[in-house]
């Protein structure tokens, strides 16, 4: 190790030590959304002023000691809320909650002490509704589903789910959430290749979320838009759902953050950014086939335009046609 990997380790061991003793965040926000639709690359635009400390992927399965052995995406609903996963909710917004991996990205960077917490987490979108208290801001980071896909073919050794099953044999997911689906997704994932079973996982993730939380308390955040005009995303975000108190960068800090690229996405182009279809480029004709197919099955089509940009319109008239919203 060098000499900075050696004063980093010691500061986050102290962090781990002191955290716990730590006050309470006065306020708190979720982001929430599938792998690899930029939530780690927009909490830095959201925390660009350095003011927040940011939670990354508690509800991670291999890091999670009552979810090791489970499912990567864990479905809760108020008949699941144990005491374990109440005690799990507790100690994550009270501020208590920290392991090595949470906090990897905060150390030299966001101060242990901060009075705000973010949590950002691509395996919380079954489970959110039910786990965040009333007080916490909570929103959904969207991008379009073939270039999840791609991105995640890009980093296969990381913690993906591969195959839709997990959804379909989740009995309570299943039941209370893709019955319209059933035989789509069942098709997918006993016959449909690697590009038709990450569309399907897209879009059980995505659906889920905005049937379990209404438009006021779960905001959608346009992984393409906020590429396009970061400082506009952020402010439509701020006005909504109690973010404005949480998040205070100004302009200027969250257009250089803008131009920064995650510590997760480090192969990046950062000459590439400001074009959010460029995964256009990159699809094989037959993939793009594939997945457009799974999404006319799922009804999801309408969610994007043919240039692949969200289609706010498409969206809306989804979520007004499902089932009334727990949160």
């Amino acid at each position: 190790m060098t000499l900075t990997e050696h004063i980093r380790e010691a500061q986050l061991t102290w962090r781990l030590a002191t955290q716990p003793w730590r006050k309470a965040p006065a306020q708190a926000g979720w982001l929430v959304g599938s792998g690899r639709s930029g939530t780690t690359w927009l909490a830095s635009l959201l925390n660009a002023d350095r003011t927040i400390r940011e939670v990354f992927e508690p509800m991670h399965a291999l890091h999670v000691p009552h979810m090791k052995g489970g499912p990567n995406h864990p479905y809760l609903d108020e008949s699941a809320l144990d005491h374990t996963w109440k005690s799990w909710s507790k100690a994550l917004f009270d501020g208590k909650h920290i392991t090595r991996r949470t906090d990897r990205d905060n150390v030299g960077r966001n101060p242990a002490g901060a009075t705000k917490l973010l949590v950002k987490d691509v395996f919380a979108c079954g489970a959110f509704a039910s786990l965040a208290p009333v007080d916490v801001s909570l929103a959904l980071v969207m991008r379009h589903p073939v270039a999840v896909a791609l991105s995640k073919r890009a980093h296969r050794h990381w913690h993906w789910t591969w195959n839709v099953r997990e959804f379909v044999e989740h009995p309570r997911w299943s039941l209370d959430h893709l019955g319209q689906w059933r035989e789509t997704l069942e098709r997918v994932a006993h016959q449909g290749g690697e590009m038709e079973n990450l569309v399907a996982v897209w879009a059980v993730l995505n659906a889920t979320a905005l049937r379990e939380a209404s438009q006021e308390r779960l905001p959608i955040v346009h992984y393409e838009r906020a590429v396009l005009d970061p400082w506009t995303a952020v402010l439509e975000l701020k006005n909504k759902g109690g973010w404005a108190s949480l998040v205070t960068a100004s302009e200027q800090e969250v257009l250089r953050e803008a131009g920064r690229i995650s510590f997760v996405s480090k192969s990046a182009d950062k000459a590439t950014l400001p074009d959010p279809a460029r995964w256009m480029k990159q699809v094989t004709p037959s993939d793009r086939r594939k997945a457009e197919s799974v999404l006319q099955s799922l009804g999801l089509d309408v969610w994007h335009d043919t240039r692949g940009m969200p289609s706010e319109k498409g969206i809306q008239a989804w979520r007004e046609a499902q089932r009334p919203p727990r949160a």
